[in-house]
């Protein structure tokens, strides 16, 4: 295809429609795109489950919520199983985490990291910018979430 040909495609279809002209992917692999949270979270869930040997967590958000609270039970499950969980949150973005969903976490074997712990929400010190706003979730080594749906 010539250089032109492509350009107009990558205008035409934006920088997403570029990258998909001409997968280079190795055989026997799978890209689902989850574009809502309704997509998103009972697929993590689903993938939590079916985990046999380890899970790593990677996420700025962390809620005590319905959506929160259902992806612990799943991490908590997985670590009954006697699968390796670990889990990083951002001290910011999680920052209510540490006191509500951690230590029940932790009491189940999960390895669970802060990124920056937030002590107070009134510190307005340049680095307190410094986040970890990454979004990624691996399972077996064979799964991946990666992006994000805050």
């Amino acid at each position: 295809m010539r250089r032109s040909a492509l350009k107009s495609q990558f205008i035409r279809k934006g920088a997403l429609g570029w990258a998909l002209l001409e997968p280079e992917f190795l055989p026997g692999n799978r890209i689902d795109l989850l574009e809502t949270g309704n997509d998103y979270f009972p697929a993590l869930c689903l993938a939590i489950d079916g985990a046999q040997h380890e899970i790593y967590l990677e996420t700025y958000i962390f809620e005590n919520d319905n959506t929160g609270r259902c992806v612990a039970g799943a991490l908590t499950r997985a670590a009954q199983r006697g699968v390796a969980v670990r889990v990083l949150v951002d001290g910011f973005g999680a920052r209510d985490f540490a006191a509500t969903l951690m230590p029940e976490l932790i009491q189940c074997g999960i390895e669970v990291l802060v990124y920056r712990p937030e002590l107070t929400h009134f510190n307005f010190r340049r680095h307190r910018l410094r986040r970890l706003h990454r979004k990624v979730v691996v399972v077996d080594g064979r799964v991946a979430f990666v992006g994000g749906i805050n």
